[in-house]
């Protein structure tokens, strides 16, 4: 106001112009703030953004290493189930292999067994067709040999019986020569043609022995026991008990040779045999270990 009076319009527009000029230029520093301070917010929230790309990097980073982890302990799995899946495989090749192989050779035994089984049956076939010709003929035979025999009996029946004494001295004869079997058939015809006689004992004593002499002593058994049974109050009757106890020690049956010899001592106690079997049991006693 003090200068209005001195300046000139011209001076009132240039001041015009730079107060214009300097409130835009405000203006622009405005906008240029708010444009920074709009960066500004834009660059926090991209920091923010970055952070949270970095963090969420980290975590699946530390999942792709665990993941990683995972799928190399899976893949050493997979390598150790498919080494043993290649034993097994290997495994199952070499049985089926060895079971085709028994397979194979249970086969050819069955059929060299089938052909065995059919050579077997004609085999007995044969036997059985040749048995029963056998047979046959053994049957042919045995008649034959029945009616010869009839006939035989017969003709002895005809002929008049020698003297009991005559056919026990020929037999007994036979005895002292050593010929056991004929004395044996002898003594035996004996008693059949005179069942019950003077000699029936001593014949059947002397079958005994002839058994006891060729050490068939089973049999001997049997015949002293059926003289012992049948004529208990012999002369034989202790000879047929020592020698009855001796057979039975002969066939190792030590228990009813001691049996029979203690039977002998009680029932003869004063006999030659009796003394012979007490012997006998004196050395089948068991020995007495010194100590």
């Amino acid at each position: 106001m003090l200068f209005s009076g001195c300046a000139t319009t011209e001076d009132v527009g240039k001041v015009q112009w730079d107060v214009n000029e300097i409130k835009g230029d405000i203006e622009k520093i405005k906008k240029s703030s708010q444009a920074i301070e709009a960066q500004a917010k834009e660059s926090e929230r991209l920091s923010r953004r970055l952070q949270a790309l970095e963090d969420e990097q980290k975590t699946i980073s530390k999942s792709v290493s665990d993941s990683l982890i995972k799928t190399q302990t899976l893949a050493s799995d997979i390598q150790t189930l498919n080494g043993r899946f290649e034993e097994a495989r290997y495994s199952s090749e070499k049985n089926t292999k060895e079971l085709s192989a028994k397979k194979d050779s249970l086969i050819a035994q069955m059929k060299e067994l089938e052909i065995s089984l059919n050579d077997l049956k004609g085999r007995l076939s044969r036997l059985e067709s040749e048995l029963s010709a056998k047979e046959k003929q053994e049957a042919k035979k045995t008649e034959e040999t029945k009616q010869d025999e009839a006939k035989k009996e017969e003709k002895q029946a005809a002929a008049p019986k020698e003297d009991v004494k005559d056919a026990y001295m020929k037999a007994y004869e036979e005895y002292k020569a050593g010929k056991t079997k004929e004395a044996r058939e002898k003594f035996t015809k004996l008693l059949k043609d005179y069942p019950e006689n003077e000699f029936s004992d001593n014949s059947r004593f002397w079958i005994a022995e002839s058994y006891y002499k060729d050490k068939d002593y089973e049999n001997a058994i049997v015949s002293y026991e059926e003289l012992l049974r049948k004529h208990p109050a012999s002369n034989k009757a202790p000879d047929a008990l020592l020698k009855q106890g001796l057979a039975f020690y002969a066939i190792k049956e030590d228990e009813f040779g001691k049996i029979t010899l203690e039977k002998l001592i009680k029932k003869f106690p004063d006999s030659g045999q009796a003394k012979q079997a007490q012997k006998k049991l004196d050395e089948s006693k068991p020995k007495k270990k010194k100590k």
